[in-house]
């Protein structure tokens, strides 16, 4: 995982870049990113299906081929000088497709490759791997940028996907069974919305996610417009800023399977919520760089405990056989609540500004706990076997 999300963002950094020395239109450079995420909205339920019902490593081999494949064939178009807006629009939307495929599959894998006492640090060992490549990626991306030039920048994403493909072919090999019979795509999707929405306690993480997640994205979304208008943090401070919730994340992620032994699922979640809240709060009206990136810090801890611990929990109520359908039902929720989040903070900072904006996000986050107490986070297995599933769909 460490090595493909290097690759994407390293690749992010990369098509922005080149976007902006073939055209000057905003329209496209805007479309640039937007076709990083569009695949996931499209393909991530049928990726569920996929996940469910072929072998898993097979899948995420191919997902992972295909973007090697992608890479290889737009650094070649590259040097040949061939590459305008729309093909490199067209290989990012390749290269995000082929990750959108491989999610639900990541996710659900983890749950199969370790036991049930140490899912929790698994997940939270994925989200320092994810969270790292979010740090590193797009610092090593422009150091080799400025040092070598752009093409070394794509020629490094390539390597990274051969990297990940390689451990795939060498290394990654599971004993897996699929558990899922063949069925129509439609039909198959359709289970696992029903499964989730059956469920209480999976429908309570999906509220309690939305919830967290539709605030939290105030801080991500507005955090540009926060460095610009910090004096203080000069015109690195984006940067700084975003590594600083990388780095907090990568330290939270890796200890957190210590503090697991001393609270319990239900308060780690309450603590994210509030820590979170309150770098909100510091981001907002603090102007010395010291304490705004000690506090986001904490809230990259914050932000990963809250992640790994409402996924983790998520996960240990979902028996094998829709297990990936049911998780990408948790990641389409997840990321359509930073969209939607990203939409209603800047249509907010607009109108009222960017301090008062974060204020409201960060007291919303603060009352989160006090309005969830109905929906606490659990670790219990529940597993509804497909007989009991199918009758309760009939009955429906």
């Amino acid at each position: 995982m460490l090595a493909a999300s290097l690759g994407a963002w390293v690749q992010n950094v990369g098509a922005a870049w080149l976007m902006t020395s073939l055209t000057t239109s905003p329209v496209m450079i805007a479309l640039t990113q937007a076709a990083t995420t569009i695949p996931a909205f499209l393909l991530g339920m049928p990726a569920g299906v996929l996940a469910d019902s072929m072998d898993k490593r097979r899948l995420l081999l191919a997902a992972h081929c295909w973007m090697l494949v992608s890479s290889i064939l737009f650094c070649i178009l590259l040097m040949l000088d061939a590459i305008n807006p729309v093909r490199l629009l067209i290989f990012t939307l390749l290269l995000g497709s082929g990750s959108a495929v491989s999610v639900p599959a990541w996710q659900s894998s983890t749950a199969e490759a370790v036991p049930r006492s140490a899912l929790l640090s698994a997940i939270a060992l994925n989200g320092v791997a994810f969270n790292g490549a979010r740090a590193v990626g797009p610092a090593l991306a422009g150091a080799v940028l400025a040092g070598i030039g752009l093409y070394a920048v794509f020629a490094l994403t390539t390597g990274l996907f051969a990297v990940a493909v390689t451990i795939f072919l060498l290394w990654y090999k599971p004993k897996t069974e699929v558990v899922s019979k063949q069925e129509r795509l439609v039909s198959a999707m359709c289970v696992g919305v029903r499964y989730v929405l059956s469920c209480v306690v999976l429908r309570g993480h999906l509220v309690r996610t939305l919830t967290f997640v539709v605030c939290a994205s105030a801080l991500w979304a507005l955090l540009p417009i926060v460095a610009k208008n910090n004096p203080a943090l000069g015109d690195g401070g984006y940067g700084t800023m975003l590594a600083s919730l990388g780095a907090g994340a990568v330290v939270g992620g890796i200890a957190l399977g210590r503090v697991r032994r001393y609270l319990a699922l239900n308060t780690l979640v309450w603590g994210a919520s509030v820590l979170f809240g309150i770098a909100t709060l510091i981001a907002a009206y603090v102007q010395y760089i010291a304490p705004v990136c000690l506090s986001l810090l904490v809230g990259g801890a914050a932000w990963i405990t809250f992640n790994s611990t409402v996924s983790s929990a998520f996960q240990a109520k979902l028996p094998a056989w829709v297990r990936a359908r049911a998780l990408a039902v948790f990641l389409l929720t997840f990321q359509g609540s930073m969209a939607l989040g990203a939409l209603i903070w800047g249509v907010c900072a607009d109108q009222f500004g960017v301090a008062k904006t974060l204020t409201a996000a960060a007291l919303l986050m603060l009352a989160g706990p006090l309005l969830l107490r109905r929906h606490p986070v659990r670790m219990e297995a529940e597993l509804m076997p497909p007989s009991t599933m199918i009758e309760s769909q009939g009955g429906s």
